[in-house]
């Protein structure tokens, strides 16, 4: 049987795991609607942003440089 303290807890962390779910599901995913990798202009699949590993390599590291 359950007190008022497990109660409490259980709507606690229900409270909790809804707050946690709408969080995720409001985080954007950067994407690419263009239909070309935006480093090398390559078409790339779905809404990817590069066609690449290497290609998003060398775009953070551009990025980088032009940070510093």
């Amino acid at each position: 049987m359950s007190d008022e303290a497990d109660v409490a807890n259980d709507l606690m962390q229900h409270a909790i795991n809804v707050g946690i779910r709408n969080a995720h599901d409001q985080i954007k995913k950067p994407s690419n609607q263009t239909g070309s990798c935006i480093w090398c202009e390559e078409p790339v699949k779905d809404d990817r942003r590069w066609c690449s590993i290497e290609c998003r390599n060398e775009f953070e590291s551009y990025q980088k440089k032009k940070e510093n």
